[in-house]
Protein backbone atom coordinates (compact mmCIF):
# COMPACT_ATOMS: atom_id res chain seq x y z
CA UNK A 1 0.00 0.00 0.00
CA UNK A 2 2.83 2.18 0.71
CA UNK A 3 4.12 1.82 -2.88
CA UNK A 4 0.53 3.14 -4.73
CA UNK A 5 0.61 5.89 -1.97
CA UNK A 6 3.76 6.69 -3.35
CA UNK A 7 3.43 6.55 -6.49
CA UNK A 8 -0.12 8.42 -6.09
CA UNK A 9 2.13 11.51 -4.38
CA UNK A 10 4.31 11.51 -7.40
CA UNK A 11 1.57 11.58 -10.33
CA UNK A 12 0.48 14.80 -7.93
CA UNK A 13 3.59 16.19 -7.80
CA UNK A 14 4.81 15.76 -11.35
CA UNK A 15 1.27 16.70 -12.47
CA UNK A 16 1.46 20.02 -10.59
CA UNK A 17 5.01 21.10 -11.66
CA UNK A 18 4.71 20.61 -15.09
CA UNK A 19 1.85 22.81 -14.82
CA UNK A 20 3.63 24.62 -12.87
CA UNK A 21 6.13 25.14 -15.42
CA UNK A 22 3.45 25.75 -18.61
CA UNK A 23 2.31 28.47 -16.18
CA UNK A 24 5.31 30.12 -16.45
CA UNK A 25 6.61 29.74 -19.69
CA UNK A 26 3.12 30.82 -21.66
CA UNK A 27 2.67 33.86 -23.24
CA UNK A 28 1.00 36.28 -20.89
CA UNK A 29 -1.04 37.60 -24.04
CA UNK A 30 -2.26 33.69 -23.86
CA UNK A 31 -3.47 33.54 -20.18
CA UNK A 32 -7.10 33.85 -18.81
CA UNK A 33 -9.08 34.74 -16.17
CA UNK A 34 -6.16 35.61 -13.39
CA UNK A 35 -3.24 36.72 -13.29
CA UNK A 36 0.16 34.82 -14.04
CA UNK A 37 1.33 34.54 -10.07
CA UNK A 38 -2.47 34.26 -8.84
CA UNK A 39 -2.23 30.59 -11.42
CA UNK A 40 0.70 29.65 -9.70
CA UNK A 41 -0.32 30.38 -6.39
CA UNK A 42 -3.44 28.33 -7.08
CA UNK A 43 -0.77 25.27 -8.52
CA UNK A 44 1.18 25.59 -5.53
CA UNK A 45 -1.65 25.57 -3.00
CA UNK A 46 -3.95 23.39 -4.69
CA UNK A 47 -2.20 21.15 -6.67
CA UNK A 48 -4.48 18.83 -8.00
CA UNK A 49 -7.70 21.57 -8.48
CA UNK A 50 -4.97 23.62 -9.40
CA UNK A 51 -3.40 22.35 -12.13
CA UNK A 52 -5.81 21.10 -13.28
CA UNK A 53 -7.89 24.73 -13.89
CA UNK A 54 -4.50 25.97 -15.54
CA UNK A 55 -4.88 23.44 -18.15
CA UNK A 56 -8.60 23.73 -18.26
CA UNK A 57 -9.26 27.39 -18.20
CA UNK A 58 -5.75 29.10 -17.78
CA UNK A 59 -4.19 28.70 -20.81
CA UNK A 60 -6.13 30.70 -23.91
CA UNK A 61 -6.13 29.25 -27.71
CA UNK A 62 -3.00 29.46 -29.12
CA UNK A 63 -1.58 32.05 -31.63
CA UNK A 64 -0.17 31.52 -35.13
CA UNK A 65 -1.52 28.92 -37.82
CA UNK A 66 -3.90 26.83 -37.35
CA UNK A 67 -4.70 24.16 -39.68
CA UNK A 68 -6.63 24.47 -42.81
CA UNK A 69 -10.02 22.97 -43.18
CA UNK A 70 -10.17 20.10 -45.68
CA UNK A 71 -10.89 21.29 -49.08
CA UNK A 72 -13.67 18.86 -51.44
CA UNK A 73 -15.61 16.30 -50.78
CA UNK A 74 -14.02 13.99 -47.34
CA UNK A 75 -16.33 10.98 -48.11
CA UNK A 76 -18.05 9.28 -50.70
CA UNK A 77 -21.15 10.66 -49.69
CA UNK A 78 -20.29 14.43 -49.45
CA UNK A 79 -19.60 14.32 -52.94
CA UNK A 80 -22.59 15.72 -55.05
CA UNK A 81 -21.59 13.90 -58.22
CA UNK A 82 -21.13 11.01 -56.76
CA UNK A 83 -24.70 10.79 -54.93
CA UNK A 84 -25.84 11.92 -58.51
CA UNK A 85 -24.15 9.27 -60.32
CA UNK A 86 -25.70 6.80 -57.43
CA UNK A 87 -29.16 8.08 -57.68
CA UNK A 88 -29.16 7.63 -61.71
CA UNK A 89 -27.59 4.11 -61.64
CA UNK A 90 -30.72 3.35 -58.62
CA UNK A 91 -33.08 4.79 -61.03
CA UNK A 92 -31.60 2.92 -64.35
CA UNK A 93 -31.63 -0.28 -62.00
Amino acid sequence: MARVNTLIFLVVIAFAVVALIDCLITERSRIQAFPRGAWAVLILLCPIFGAAAWFRAGRGPRSGVRPAPVAGPVGPEDDPDFVRQLAESLRDS
